[in-house]
C-alpha cells in the first residue's frame, strides 16, 4: 500500500487533516513516511475501522496521551504493512478531547490487544473508553483514589499519595 493511497484514503473519508513526515532510518538511510491524521473524536472509529479495510492485519503499538491543557490529544499508533521490509508506513490517528468531557469508543472489540493501552490513559489521564469492560487499574494500586491522575498537568498531587505510592511500589511500609 503506498503513502498516498491512506493519505488519499483518509481526507476523502473523514474531515481531518493528514500530514506526512519523511524520516531516514539505518545505516542505508532508506526514507521512511509516516502518517499523521487528526480526526474528530465522532471520526476516529470509523478510521480505525477504514485501516482494516485498507489492511487485514493491522498492527497496533499503543496509545499516547499529551495534555495540552484544556484538552487531552490522544495519539493512536498503528503500522501498515507490518513486517514487510523496508514497506512498513506508521499511522498516527491524532483525536483531541475536551478535559470536560473526556471520552471516546473503545477498540478493544476491533483490537483486544488495546486493553492494555486503553486501561493505562483510563487511570493515568482519566479518559473514559466507552464499551471498555475491565477499568480496573492495572499501573496504580487499586486503592488509588478516585479521580486523581498521576499524568495530568492540573494534578496537584498530594505527598501523602506520593508517599502511598512509593510504599507501594517498594513492597511495604516505609519504615520498615
Amino acid at each position: 500500500m503506498k503513502v498516498e493511497d491512506i493519505v488519499n484514503g483518509l481526507k476523502s473519508r473523514f474531515e481531518c487533516d493528514v500530514k506526512v513526515q519523511s524520516r531516514a532510518c539505518g545505516t542505508k538511510k532508506i526514507e521512511k513516511r509516516d502518517i499523521y491524521a487528526r480526526l474528530r473524536r465522532e471520526d476516529f472509529r470509523k478510521a480505525v475501522e477504514y485501516l482494516f479495510e485498507i489492511q487485514e492485519y493491522l498492527h497496533f503499538s499503543v496509545i499516547s496521551a499529551t495534555d495540552l491543557g484544556n484538552d487531552m490529544e490522544l495519539l493512536y499508533h498503528f503500522t501498515v504493512d507490518y513486517g514487510k521490509r523496508n514497506e512498513e508506513k506508521v499511522v498516527t490517528l491524532c483525536v483531541s478531547l475536551p478535559k470536560d468531557d473526556l471520552k471516546i469508543e473503545s477498540i478493544t472489540d476491533l483490537i483486544p490487544g488495546a486493553l492494555i493501552s486503553e486501561r493505562e490513559i483510563h487511570e493515568m489521564v482519566g479518559v473514559e473508553f466507552i464499551g471498555l469492560k475491565d477499568t480496573r487499574h492495572f499501573f496504580l494500586p487499586e486503592d488509588w483514589p478516585e479521580g486523581k491522575y498521576p499524568w495530568r498537568r492540573d494534578e496537584t498531587f498530594p505527598e501523602d499519595m506520593l508517599n502511598k505510592l512509593y510504599e507501594t511500589w517498594k513492597g511495604g511500609d516505609e519504615n520498615e
